[in-house]
């Protein structure tokens, strides 16, 4: 048959390509039809994404499909103005997430009302902030960053082994988990096995694309919580940051609230940490520690109970 030179689908509009482009690759055209001001589609796409991952739940609730099977959207004129806004701003990512949270419907409490939960009980009209539970990724980092370790640089490398001596099979695959301090977003990432961490908070798949994440609530994740080593290794590391900033234990339960909450403590909260460091001392006179590491040990001991708590887990 006649030769089909390369160009756009004539469903999908048909348009022409520059002369010049038929020698080349295609792929500056298609990002330039992509970003073009006139495609109504790309701004109004990714701002939905990042509505979602703020919100819970995007102003279009699929979010791989805008066509006629999708959803409609709960506020199109919204939608139409923050894809204006998004492009106006030469596609900037940071300039929406700032647009986004210092919005009145961002700042909202996730506290309940029972009259608008009867008229709106899927809080379409956003009268209330959607309580959401951190990702996975979000809750590693949080404990890094708590913790004082979390390493703000780009990753590098991963230290595999050379290659001389590789004898990996079918049955035998490469598994290593290469642990650092760095965000979760460089962590490795293989397509065969998640990272343990990942895994059991609802990480994505890595074989398939993910708008949505499951979220899951199981009681291996407060399990991981209470006995992983990197949840130890960064309270560990908090009550060493706690325990040299200050000396007397009100103080420290303060100061730890501050840094893992963002909020001081109430004396309520202090009395019930004084209670339980005490309680912990108590418990840990048969193992004959000097009296600086069963403080230490205590004290990180609370603090995994913080690290455990839904108010550091979930954006309330």
């Amino acid at each position: 048959g006649d030769e089909a030179p390369r160009g756009f689908l004539q469903i999908l509009g048909g348009q022409k390509l520059p002369e010049d482009a038929t020698n080349r690759s295609g792929r500056l055209e298609l990002a330039g039809w992509l970003t073009d001001r006139q495609n109504p589609l790309t701004a109004r796409v990714m701002v939905n994404r990042i509505w979602q991952r703020h919100f819970g739940k995007g102003i279009v609730g699929t979010p791989n499909d805008f066509g006629v099977r999708g959803k409609a959207p709960t506020h199109p004129e919204l939608l139409d103005y923050l894809a204006a806004r998004f492009v106006e701003s030469n596609w900037s990512t940071k300039a929406m997430h700032r647009l986004m949270m210092l919005s009145r419907a961002y700042q909202m409490s996730s506290a309940d009302d029972a009259r608008n939960a009867n008229l709106d009980v899927n809080n379409d009209y956003l009268w209330r902030f959607n309580r959401r539970r951190l990702d996975a990724e979000e809750i590693r980092d949080a404990m890094l960053a708590t913790g004082g370790a979390l390493d703000r640089r780009m990753g590098g490398a991963h230290p595999f082994p050379p290659e001389s001596g590789w004898r990996y099979t079918q049955h035998k695959p490469f598994i290593a988990n290469y642990e650092s301090d760095h965000r979760s977003v460089y962590l490795m990432q293989q397509r065969i096995k998640k990272h343990p961490f990942l895994e059991v908070f609802d990480g994505a798949d890595t074989n398939a694309t993910t708008a949505e994440r499951a979220i899951s609530t199981t009681p291996i994740q407060a399990l991981f919580m209470m006995n992983d080593p990197l949840v130890h290794k960064q309270a560990d590391n908090l009550a060493v940051r706690v325990g040299m900033a200050y000396t007397n234990e009100p103080e420290r339960i303060d100061y730890a609230y501050r840094l893992a909450f963002g909020r001081p403590a109430t004396l309520s909260e202090i009395r019930d940490g004084i209670a339980y460091l005490q309680q912990s001392r108590r418990d840990m006179k048969d193992a004959q520690l000097p009296a600086d590491q069963q403080s230490r040990a205590a004290l990180a001991s609370y603090l995994r109970v913080l690290f455990s708590s839904n108010e550091f887990l979930f954006v309330d």
